[in-house]
């Protein structure tokens, strides 16, 4: 919770409420966005899923990730610099709206069981306005009363959201990595083709804007854990389809912060470059 507070809070310091309508107003960028998240990566779901042999509850789990868009932890690795932030917190929420009504219907649609998937839609929609959606609204509301204040906040409190989610990765490593161990080889590499597949056709349909590429590949590729967590515990008790929902978690982690180094890496090289040569 404080992770998402500070960086969102974060977000809202650094850009306007009018630079993420502006952003909403790009309607193909939106389509293609809600395109992958909603119907391509399911399929890409159900694909591997019948071409891997594995477990039933490995198999629900994984469904069940690839029908739940919008994860929380994907604007860590998209709010970072000036460019494409605006169009990060704006794909984080309308994902994170979507996910409450479009994951429980997929999972009907695509689980191999014939199991009622249900959802705590109110406590979902409680963690939307009060971490996500408040948060944002503070900073925009910082940002128009003192830009100068907005700008000298906007750093430590990024820094807290960051120092956060690495507390929640570093408590969290025990429980991911005996959720991994326990998946088996054929799960682990379903995962990982899954995720770094959703990765690749997220930079495809990013459009031309290599910012916007970026954060739809990361966008598309962490997929929205907390709500499988959420319908796993209700839907399926005392099976290990949570289990998988963890192990799922934590395979997306690394090759988005690996990709987001090289992102860092690469601008701070070209904007290196391009000074060198005006100078």
């Amino acid at each position: 919770y404080i992770f998402l507070v500070m960086t969102m809070l974060g977000i809202g310091l650094k850009v306007t409420g009018g630079e993420v309508l502006q952003t909403l107003n790009d309607r193909s960028l939106i389509l293609r966005s809600l395109l992958v998240n909603i119907i391509l990566v399911p399929i890409l779901g159900l694909i591997v899923t019948a071409i891997v042999p594995m477990p039933r509850d490995t198999k629900v789990g994984i469904l069940l990730m690839v029908a739940a868009p919008g994860g929380l932890a994907a604007i860590q690795f998209t709010s970072k610099g000036k460019e494409g932030i605006t169009f990060a917190a704006s794909l984080l929420f309308i994902l994170s709206v979507v996910a409450i009504f479009a994951t429980p219907l997929m999972a009907e649609l695509m689980l191999p069981i014939h199991t009622p998937v249900s959802l705590r839609y109110l406590r979902v929609i409680h963690v939307l306005l009060m971490y996500l959606f408040l948060p944002l609204l503070v900073g925009f509301a910082v940002q128009r009363l003192s830009g100068r204040v907005a700008h000298v906040l906007s750093r430590p409190v990024s820094l807290c959201g960051t120092l956060s989610f690495t507390a929640m990765i570093i408590l969290t490593m025990a429980m991911r990595r005996q959720a991994v161990q326990a998946i088996g080889g054929s799960g682990m590499a379903a995962m990982l083709i899954l995720i770094l597949t959703s990765m690749v056709i997220g930079w495809v349909l990013g459009g031309p804007d290599r910012n916007n590429r970026r954060v739809l590949a990361t966008g598309t590729s962490m997929r929205n854990a907390a709500i499988c967590l959420l319908i796993a515990q209700k839907s399926f008790p005392d099976t290990g389809v949570d289990v998988v929902v963890i192990a799922f978690s934590a395979f997306m982690v690394p090759p988005n912060m690996l990709f987001t180094l090289y992102e860092i890496i690469k601008n701070k090289r070209s904007a290196k470059k391009t000074m060198n040569l005006g100078g």
